[in-house]
């Protein structure tokens, strides 16, 4: 097992006097086959109360609920996780004709219908349809997937200034810019409109490896290969997900895994930094 020092920090300034606020974070680690949470520890400058509850997916969010006036509020967070060392090449596929029977069962299309729609972010044009990489039936779905992560990563030119959480797949096969978030939707975006079950993934990176957006939060894709399971694809670094990936959320797409969501009671405009720091520690 390898295990990481994860620290998160959060800091919101606002304009204007805030009365009252709600926040929900999504930035602990997931509990998974792969991982597991340790222990953790939450501090706020407001030195209100942390609730938990668990989203629909069934991850953990931590909530903060205030009716302290503030204009700047501090949030961080400090855990450490276990993640066992994986080989993403480590499996047997089912033979060809199984893994297409299996993609055009009913059943099969049922169960993943979330993974498998279009959402506001992963929607597509038919005019960018024509940048697609389409499926051929000569290939598994793993060589498929391996080919599409890097198919997007030589679509899209990694810039932090072109994009931001509201950019959506259909704005990026046009501008072509993007940050990890970015290269997930559109991952996700083909792999869907190809029948393959795909979600979004939120988590963090080993800060030690000198990976593309390790800076901060990621998020790369998973999709679900016919009698394998979940795999994880990070077009943005045109990789396989391993063991220097570390899980927080998954969702149909960015909506489902923000890191902050809240509602505040305040008349003026807002500013929120956040940080992180990655430590794989000594074993």
């Amino acid at each position: 097992m390898i295990r990481y020092e994860i620290n998160y920090i959060s800091e919101n300034k606002y304009s204007e006097e805030v009365k009252e606020a709600i926040f929900d974070f999504l930035v602990l680690p997931a509990d998974t086959v792969y991982q597991r949470l340790k222990n953790y520890t939450v501090e706020n400058s407001l030195k209100e109360n942390i609730f938990e509850y668990r989203n629909l997916f069934g991850f953990k969010i931590l909530r903060i609920r205030t009716s302290k006036a503030f204009d700047s509020f501090l949030f961080s967070v400090s855990s450490q996780v276990e993640v066992a060392e994986q080989n993403p090449f480590d499996f047997k596929p089912l033979p060809l004709e199984k893994e297409l029977e299996i993609l055009n069962s009913d059943r099969f299309k049922i169960e993943n219908f979330l993974y498998l729609r279009k959402t506001k972010y992963t929607y597509v044009s038919e005019k960018n349809k024509e940048k697609f990489l389409w499926y051929r039936k000569d290939k598994s779905v793993f060589d498929f997937l391996i080919e599409l992560n890097k198919h997007v990563h030589n679509l899209i030119d990694y810039c932090t200034v072109s994009t931001d959480v509201h950019t959506v797949a259909d704005q990026i096969f046009e501008i072509k810019k993007g940050v990890c978030q970015d290269y997930a939707h559109v991952f996700i975006s083909i792999a869907r409109e190809n029948g393959i079950p795909a979600r979004y993934v939120s988590g963090y990176l080993n800060q030690g490896k000198g990976y593309i957006g390790d800076a901060l939060m990621h998020a790369w894709a998973e999709a679900l290969i016919p009698g394998v399971g979940w795999k994880g694809f990070d077009p943005t670094n045109n990789l396989l997900v391993e063991h220097n990936y570390i899980k927080v959320a998954h969702g149909e797409d960015y909506n489902d895994c923000a890191p902050i969501k809240g509602v505040i009671k305040t008349a003026g405009s807002s500013l929120t930094r956040y940080s992180v720091r990655v430590i794989q520690e000594q074993q």
